[in-house]
This record gives structure tokens, sequence and C-alpha cells, in this order.
């Protein structure tokens, strides 16, 4: 279970700031919780466990840098494979024109 306040990717609003209603904000899914929301479990695939010493821009900018590689090594394994088919179709096309 995710709790907002202890993901790296929540941010706390400042005690002066002028907007009472809310704690915080989540950077990633850009939702305000009130204060009695904010520790509350729920259901959250991209919960990320706040590391000390951290702001959650840090926080964000690691995330983001993390999903962009992965989304990029998974393109790259597909183009991998769907280029191992194109050379396989074109030497079996050039193997029936000359044999054939």
């Amino acid at each position: 279970m995710a709790r907002c306040g202890r993901c790296g990717l929540w941010n706390q609003y400042p005690e002066d700031h002028h907007e009472k209603k809310h704690a915080g904000v989540c950077i990633w899914y850009q939702i305000r919780l009130a204060d009695d929301d904010v520790w509350v479990d729920r259901e959250c695939k991209d919960f990320f466990e706040r590391m000390p010493g951290f702001h959650s821009m840090d926080h964000f900018d690691y995330k983001v840098k993390r999903d962009n590689l992965r989304d990029a090594y998974v393109v790259a394994q597909r183009s991998r494979w769907i280029a191992y088919l194109s050379l396989g179709i074109s030497v079996f096309g050039l193997l029936h024109r000359v044999l054939w």
C-alpha cells in the first residue's frame, strides 16, 4: 500500500501557503489532497519511496528518466526482432529467386 506522505513524488505545501484547504500535490498525477487524506493507504503503481535528502523535484526527474530509459529499451528490443525478421525475409526472397 502506498501513502502519499511517504512518496518522493509528494510535494507538501509550506505552512504559510495561502490556500489552507490542501496539504500538497502529487507531482506525478497532479492531485491535491487535504491534510486528512495524505496518510491514507491507497493503491498507486507509481509510488516511489522518498529518499532522505532529495527534493521532490529530484525524485520526479529520476522517475521520468528511469521510465524513459525503460521505454527506450523495450522499443529497441522490439526493433531488433523486427530487423531480424526483415533480414530473414530478405534472405529467403533472395535464395528463392536465385535457386528457383
